[in-house]
């Protein structure tokens, strides 16, 4: 796990935004976001799942239910009161779930491209491409350049190196999990604060009208923008677009912390 903080010194309760990354990549994964968010008022964590980047000889199991766990399990170590979950597609679902179990922290949700907490019926051929790529830096580069639209190449290769490669398991797991997706997204979320749904408008893996029907069938009262010239990584394909999406919704419900006049910026590994 990595930790990045931005935190004052005053008494003033920080706004903690807690990112999970999705299928087949690691928390490194937000960093080019993260750069391009102006506020110095949040505090910013990442972390890897189970299986993945740093962690990625830990054993599973790799569900949905675990994942979230996990970033239970952070929010509770880290102490924090008012906390932002940014998930990207399958990261969606974990954070929607984190969300639904610990809603007296959560402050806000942020969904990402986000794969649908029902699960996602795929083709057969799409099935075995995605599933069988754990290990396979070819096959996870293939999959990157396909379902992006202007993903950097050298983001591109910064994900597949064979240090934070998602192994055969973990991979496996994953695709099950977020595949199959967690009963809690048959109805509308229960999750009542506020949220913000991003979809992109060039992502073949969750296309813009399936993000627009998730957010009318299961958050009516959500936040729904376009990140335009973007495939399924907005994150890294328009970071500069994402990050003003995400701090005009931040600032229109009123969550960002005054700016403090002494910060502190700490690095955990």
């Amino acid at each position: 796990m990595s930790v990045v903080t931005s935190a004052s010194k005053t008494s003033r309760t920080p706004l903690s935004l807690v990112f999970v990354h999705g299928f087949l990549d690691n928390r490194t994964v937000w960093s080019p976001l993260i750069e391009q968010l102006e506020s110095t008022s949040y505090v910013h964590y990442t972390l890897d799942l189970r299986g993945a980047g740093s962690l990625r000889e830990d054993g599973g199991p790799y569900t949905l239910a675990q994942a979230a766990a996990d970033v239970q399990r952070l929010i509770e170590k880290h102490q924090m009161e008012r906390v932002v979950l940014v998930g990207h597609s399958m990261g969606g679902q974990i954070a929607e779930l984190a969300a639904m179990k610990f809603p007296e922290r959560v402050a806000a949700l942020v969904l990402l491209t986000p794969v649908s907490l029902a699960g996602s019926q795929l083709p057969p051929e799409a099935v075995s491409f995605l599933r069988t790529s754990g290990g396979n830096s070819a096959a996870q580069r293939e999959i990157r350049r396909h379902f992006s639209r202007n993903l950097p190449e050298q983001e591109i290769e910064r994900l597949v190196r064979e240090e934070v490669l998602m192994g055969v398991a973990a991979v496996e797991g994953y695709f099950d999990a977020f595949s199959g997706g967690d009963s809690a997204g048959n109805a509308p979320c229960s999750y009542a604060g506020p949220v913000l749904i991003a979809g992109a408008q060039e992502d073949p893996v969750v296309p813009i009208e399936a993000v627009a029907e998730m957010a009318h069938t299961r958050f009516p009262n959500a936040r729904l923008v376009r990140i335009e010239q973007s495939g399924h990584w907005p994150h890294l394909e328009q970071p500069g677009d994402t990050a003003a999406a995400i701090e005009g919704f931040l600032s229109e419900c009123a969550l960002p912390v005054p700016q403090a006049d002494s910060l502190d910026s700490v690095r955990l590994q």
